[in-house]
């Protein structure tokens, strides 16, 4: 775990809060004590939720914030406590590998962060060097409810998912099998050879599931490519889509370890941002 070189401060109390502003939620993470080992509190809001978060502060004994994402500028603007603004890839960056730590997983000193939110961002992340933002595509949780909405009829994000837990993409998606229907195939056979081209199946079950392919894959796809340009072969997952979504979760980490990437979900991942902002605190 890059020697643990990630830590919170030692001036940083209890009475501070780690805050991500991001496009579609705010995290906000607090530590009981200074130490990383201590109990995590966290909650989320709608964004734009400043009486949420407001209330959640006031309620934990917040004194003072650190906030990043893009409506950090904003949360610090309007709130009555001292909020600092740190930036976003570093943020994450730290983040992670702090909640990482906690969870007990180890990864090597140089290795992916992919932060799965509204859209998604790949960080490269490696000892004693700042953290790097490789790559990205739009794809993300704000494309898994939009297109949720448009197909399924469907507003939350949690009925998605929750369809998508009962759903069969092998329905939808046209996989390698299909097209080597009477020969042997190049590929595994149970690849996806092209999403939402096969429609047997309209249930909105399979529907749903078959969304979480085509984001999922498509993500997973770019960390691997961009792990073998750069000769790493280990991914942290994180972001608010992935948290309670074992569907997307099994997508992510399936096609990555399928091309050869060891692949791990941080379990509080959707936190990363606030909890690294944390770490980042100037008292």
């Amino acid at each position: 775990m890059a020697n643990g070189t990630v830590t919170l401060p030692a001036a940083v109390e209890s009475s501070w809060a780690g805050i991500d502003a991001g496009a579609t939620l705010w995290k906000l993470c607090k530590l009981r004590t200074a130490t990383e080992h201590d109990s995590l509190q966290t909650a989320s809001f709608d964004s734009g939720d400043l009486t949420g978060v407001h209330r959640t502060l006031t309620d934990w004994g917040v004194k003072k914030a650190v906030a990043t994402g893009g409506g950090a500028a904003g949360v610090a603007r309007e709130s009555a406590i001292e909020v600092q603004t740190v930036p976003e890839f570093e943020a994450w960056a730290a983040g992670a590998e702090l909640l990482a730590q906690r969870e007990g997983l180890t990864v090597p000193r140089d290795y992916l962060v992919v932060s799965l939110g509204t859209g998604t961002s790949i960080l490269r992340v490696r000892e004693d060097h700042p953290a790097v933002r490789v790559g990205g595509t739009a794809l993300g949780g704000g494309t898994l409810l939009g297109l949720g909405r448009l197909l399924l009829g469907v507003e939350e994000f949690r009925q998605i998912v929750a369809l998508a837990a009962d759903g069969d993409r092998r329905r939808v998606d046209l996989l390698v099998g299909d097209v080597y229907a009477s020969g042997a195939p190049p590929l595994a056979a149970e690849l996806n050879a092209s999403s939402f081209a096969k429609l047997e199946s309209r249930d909105p079950a399979d529907l749903a599931h078959a969304l979480c392919g085509l984001i999922g894959e498509n993500i997973a796809l770019m960390a691997a490519q961009l792990g073998r340009q750069l000769e790493i072969d280990t991914v942290l997952y994180c972001g608010s889509t992935l948290d309670r979504n074992e569907p997307l979760r099994r997508i992510v980490v399936g096609t990555a370890q399928l091309v050869g990437l060891e692949a791990h979900v941080v379990e509080a991942g959707a936190y990363a941002g606030a909890m690294g902002a944390l770490s980042m605190a100037r008292p």
